[in-house]
């Protein structure tokens, strides 16, 4: 299997990955609970976040793009690129969501610089086929040459689970307000 840089020309493919790996995920579906606006056509629900990781340079996809790792570099610099469509204002109560989640996170993010893997995502009919661990992988060789851990956060005890065996370790854990998910902030120390 190769691993890639993702271009922009594999956004609709990246996007509905995306969709399809985070079709039961906590936090996607608290910030997008009815399945006509979380499966909307081509991973709509993905082409805004997907602008910014893609302006990064540091999103990795399969070469079928049927799974992808989006990464963060040190001191998470904004994106600059406007999506197109430009962002629509959402409604006031997803606003809320939205607000809550990006405080929590916020507050929870290490201090040190790191590498944030803001998203693992593998199609379901490509998971658990050691897809994932490949992307994370190639980031972890790097990130140790480095000299920088890796952060993330999930949601599922599963994941939790999951990305122990690939070396991060719970640091910390909070509920998101708002009926919001409980979650997990994971740390991966240099090797």
């Amino acid at each position: 299997m190769r691993i890639r840089r993702a271009e922009r020309d594999d956004m609709r493919r990246l996007c509905v990955t995306g969709m399809r790996a985070f079709h039961d995920d906590p936090v996607m579906r608290w910030l997008f609970p009815t399945d006509e606006e979380f499966f909307a056509p081509g991973g709509e629900v993905f082409r805004v976040p997907m602008t910014g990781w893609l302006d990064h340079e540091e999103v990795w996809c399969t070469d079928d793009v049927t799974a992808f790792a989006a990464w963060i570099p040190p001191g998470r610099p904004e994106p600059t690129t406007e999506p197109d469509p430009p962002l629509e204002m959402p409604p006031p109560d997803q606003l809320e969501r939205f607000m809550a989640l990006r405080e929590n996170l916020a507050a929870n993010t290490p201090a040190e610089d790191h590498w944030y893997l803001q998203l693992l995502a593998t199609h379901p009919d490509w998971q658990r086929q050691g897809v994932g661990a490949a992307l994370m992988a190639a980031m972890f060789e790097r990130s140790d040459d480095e000299g920088l851990p890796c952060y993330l956060e999930t949601e599922t005890p599963e994941n939790v689970a999951y990305y122990r065996r690939h070396g991060f370790k719970v640091r910390t854990e909070w509920d998101v307000p708002l009926d919001g998910p409980h979650m997990w902030g994971m740390f991966r120390p240099v090797n």
